[in-house]
């Protein structure tokens, strides 16, 4: 059975700090296609709590503090044992050979997408394969996507069901 991406109008959609990058070239005009799509509440962006966080660091650029900070974010909550689990399985997939620790943040943003979202969308070319082998652990719901891709699967959703 193959995965159908859900409606981007219909769910919380993640983004990772890297998603608001600009490169001087094409993924400008995708970060100039998906803030309006936000403002204009068209999707719903969201800003998991470790994202957020890095965003306000001082050295993050101003074109990713200036919209990423305006977004709804996650907040702090306990998890149950379950969500425990689930949390040390993704970290430890994202972590892989590395030293310890050094993909925890990765595994807190994808987690949060899960538990929250339908879509994340990042740039980290690590996190969309490792999401693929925790299937079993992340809700069939949740895409994991760069900018290109959840554009695509938008535009995709709006040629089949206008506004």
């Amino acid at each position: 059975m193959s995965h159908h991406p859900l409606n981007p109008q219909n769910c919380p959609v993640a983004i990772d700090a890297n998603a608001l990058d600009r490169d001087g070239g094409a993924r400008d005009r995708l970060v100039d296609r998906l803030l309006p799509l936000g403002a204009s509440r068209v999707i719903n962006l969201v800003v998991p709590k470790g994202v957020r966080v890095e965003m306000q660091h001082p050295r993050t650029p101003a074109h990713v503090q200036g919209p990423g900070l305006a977004q709804i974010y996650t907040i702090e909550v306990g998890l149950n044992s379950e969500e425990q689990r689930r949390k040390q399985i993704i970290t430890a997939e994202l972590q892989g050979n590395a030293k310890p620790g050094r993909h925890k943040a990765d595994a807190d943003h994808l987690f949060e997408a899960a538990k929250y979202g339908g879509f994340f969308i990042t740039h980290d070319e690590r996190i969309p394969t490792k999401a693929g082998r925790l299937r079993d652990v992340l809700p069939p719901s949740l895409t994991v996507v760069t900018l290109a891709g959840f554009l695509a699967i938008f535009d995709d959703w709006e040629a089949r069901y206008p506004r």
